[in-house]
């Protein structure tokens, strides 16, 4: 090790020296990039537009509310995510096309429904001749 000694005026020219390298080597391309960045930083917004963008979400949110209703498919509110009318309005017609064939689906359908016979009509109402013809006309037909 050498036993230098360094005067306090040498001391503050070397890191004068040295802090001004770093500026230019270090510090300068950091600045130069941030610069160029900041043209794509998003415009901060005032207080009236963020009223304004507050009141667009509730009238949108009212109109579809209204919509829903309209349609009778108020209890859906919570599961259609839309950002326009027009995607509410598909929404609303396969909503309606999806419930209408569950309902097609979900009707009574008798399982041991059968024809009735004009024999077992005329039995179910005790009329012996009607029954007589009934027969006779399978004969002769």
């Amino acid at each position: 090790m050498s036993d230098q000694t360094f005067t306090q005026e040498q001391v503050a020219e070397f890191i004068t020296a040295e802090k001004a390298k770093w500026e230019t080597e270090i510090l300068q391309p950091v600045m130069t990039e941030r610069n160029d960045l900041l043209q794509f930083k998003p415009v901060e917004k005032s207080d009236a537009e963020k009223a304004l963008e507050q009141r667009e979400q509730e009238l949108f949110k009212k109109e579809m509310s209204i919509e829903l209703k309209a349609h009778g498919l108020e209890d859906f509110a919570d599961f259609i995510n839309v950002e326009k009318v027009d995607e509410l309005k598909s929404k609303i017609e396969s909503l309606n096309k999806i419930l209408e064939a569950r309902k097609v689906n979900s009707s009574y359908i008798p399982d041991d429904h059968k024809q009735t016979t004009a024999y077992d009509q005329a039995a179910s109402k005790n009329d012996v001749t009607g029954m007589i013809s009934a027969k006779l006309s399978k004969l002769f037909n």
